[in-house]
Formats: C-alpha cells, sequence, structure tokens
C-alpha cells in the first residue's frame, strides 16, 4: 500500500543500467545544484557562480521547484534554469505523472519526520500541482527529464542522481546513513565496480560529505535554502580539475576536487518572495520560514563524514 509522502513508488527504482549510460560529455567543471526549491534568488546567484568557470556544466539534479506555486512563478524557475541540464526529483516526477497513485508529495519520509510535517509536504506539493496543471503543455517541460546524469570531469566518472543510486527518492545518502560502516562499505563497492568517481546527490535537505581512498559521495543538501548556523544561503556541490578559492569545505577524489560551495542569493529578496507565496499559516510557511530566516543550527562539520576538510579563508 502506498502512504502519501512516505513510500516510494516503484518506478522511482533506479537500474544499474543507467549507471552504466554513455557520459553526457566530458568538462572540466561541474556544478550539481539539488533542492533550488523554486527560489529565483538562488538561480540568479547560481549563474553568476558559474559565469567565470571554463568548460563547465550545471546540473539541477531533482526538485527545482516547490515553493513557486504558481504558474507565472514556475514558468519562471524553468527560464532561469534554461541552460542547464535537469534530472527528475520526487516533486518534478509526481507532477508530470498521468495517473494519481497517492504518493502525495513523495518524498519517501522516513520514520523519523513527524507526520505533520509530511502532511504539510503533501498539501504543498498539491498547491503546486494545482498550477501545473493550469500551464498549456506543462508535462512536456518534465516529461524527457532522466533520473540520472552521467558525466566526465577531466577523465573520471561522475554520477549524479537525485536521493542515491538506488532509488529517485532514496535516503540512503543522508547523513545518517553515510555516517554507517556498513553503508559505506556498501557504496564504496557498488561505486568501484561501476568505474564511479564521485557520486552527487541532494533529497535529504541536509549536506554530507564522505571520501575515501578512490572514491567521494556528496550531498548539497539544498541550493534553494540556508544549510548551516549563520550562514544564510544555499549549498552547492562542485566537481573540477580544479579547486575553487571559495569552498567552504574540500575533499579529493582521484584527481578531482570535490567542494561545497556556498550560493550567497539575495536573502532578504528570497524572504519577499516567499512570503508573497506562503502567508503565516500555509504548510510551507509553517514547515520553512524559520529555516529560510534563520537557518539551521548544524555546523559544517557535522556534514564532513570524513575525507572532507574545511577550507579556510584569509
Amino acid at each position: 500500500m502506498i502512504v502519501a509522502g512516505r513510500s516510494c513508488p516503484t518506478d522511482y527504482t533506479l537500474t544499474p543500467q543507467l549507471f552504466e549510460a554513455e557520459p553526457w560529455g566530458r568538462w572540466d567543471t561541474l556544478y550539481v545544484a539539488g533542492g533550488i526549491y523554486g527560489n529565483p534568488e538562488a538561480l540568479k546567484a547560481l549563474a553568476l557562480l558559474v559565469a567565470g568557470e571554463r568548460a563547465s556544466l550545471v546540473v539541477c539534479n531533482g526538485d527545482m521547484h516547490w515553493f513557486d506555486k504558481t504558474a507565472q512563478d514556475f514558468i519562471h524557475t524553468e527560464g532561469l534554469a534554461k541552460d542547464y541540464l535537469k534530472l527528475l526529483g520526487n516533486v518534478e516526477a509526481e507532477l508530470r505523472r498521468e495517473r494519481d497513485i497517492g504518493a502525495g508529495c513523495g518524498c519517501a519520509y522516513p520514520d523519523c519526520v513527524s507526520q505533520e510535517a509530511v502532511d504539510r509536504s503533501n498539501l504543498i506539493h498539491q498547491e503546486l500541482k494545482e498550477a501545473f496543471r493550469s500551464l498549456p503543455g506543462g508535462k512536456g517541460l518534465l516529461g524527457n527529464r532522466p533520473g540520472v546524469a552521467i558525466v566526465e570531469v577531466g577523465k573520471e566518472k561522475v554520477a549524479i542522481s537525485h536521493g542515491d543510486e538506488q532509488s529517485l527518492a532514496g535516503w540512503q545518502c543522508s547523513r545518517g546513513s553515510l555516517m554507517e560502516t556498513g553503508r559505506q562499505a556498501e557504496l564504496a563497492g557498488w561505486m568501484s565496480g561501476q568505474g564511479i568517481r564521485v557520486l552527487a546527490t541532494t533529497h535529504t535537505c541536509a549536506p554530507a560529505a564522505l571520501a575515501w581512498e578512490h572514491g567521494a559521495v556528496i550531498n548539497n543538501g539544498a541550493a534553494g535554502m540556508p544549510n548551516f548556523k549563520g550562514q544564510l544561503c544555499g549549498l552547492v556541490t562542485r566537481i573540477a580539475v580544479s579547486p575553487h578559492q571559495d569552498a567552504l569545505y574540500r575533499g579529493k577524489a582521484g584527481k578531482l576536487f570535490v567542494e561545497a560551495l556556498p550560493l550567497c542569493y539575495d536573502h532578504e529578496a528570497f524572504i519577499k518572495w516567499f512570503d508573497r507565496l506562503w502567508p503565516q499559516g500555509s504548510p510551507a510557511e509553517v514547515s520553512y520560514r524559520e529555516r529560510i530566516v534563520k537557518s539551521t543550527e548544524d555546523e559544517v562539520e557535522d556534514a564532513l563524514l570524513g575525507g572532507f576538510l574545511r577550507c579556510n579563508h584569509k
């Protein structure tokens, strides 16, 4: 039985063959910006961040939409991301579904998330769905988005998904899961077998980064919301053949630099936009406004699970 917001639909399964596909291409620099959540200021900041990079690719790996609950805002989000490779997240997967199967938001929340929070997420997605249905040709916007992208950075294979290597909305690349030694061994073995040097994910709203001798996995948390205490900016993953001077933390995987960069968007403009769409007492306001305004209580070091070091900027 499918439980709205809790269950992971069977068509979210990511098969091994998806990770054996031919690469989209080869770049010197890859940005992974999952969890934009419709924040237009984050997309504007992302464009500025990547403008100076050579031979770069930007991947929005799902949940690009969330707070943009009007047709106008939805289209605006798409326009701001028109030059990027866009993957499916659970938000988009449930928007484009022809027949409602009762999955709600499709987040597949674990038991540690309260039922009240799950219910609010289902309500948020329902409002977004109503706007999406009013768009002429809306399904065409999302119809061809893949669940996985394989790219080469330098000469190394990098895999990108929204959740984990098993499911579109999987939680096995959450901070808690990646702290487990059994999961670390499983992931390292799988990546070695697939010839993957780095796996980049999002979905869980909490950043995590782990590197070992031959590989790394990095979860950027949220590009469109604050992630760490005292930092009112989003977070994006950067994987490249050379380091970035503004990296917040960094690890190495083979010859690649794997980094988290702050996405410093216009904080006040985002709050103003959010408040226009989600007034006091609305499901998104209750679930997210405090984080948007004040950030979380997480320290940067909480995300560093091994093989990554915080960068010191003078």
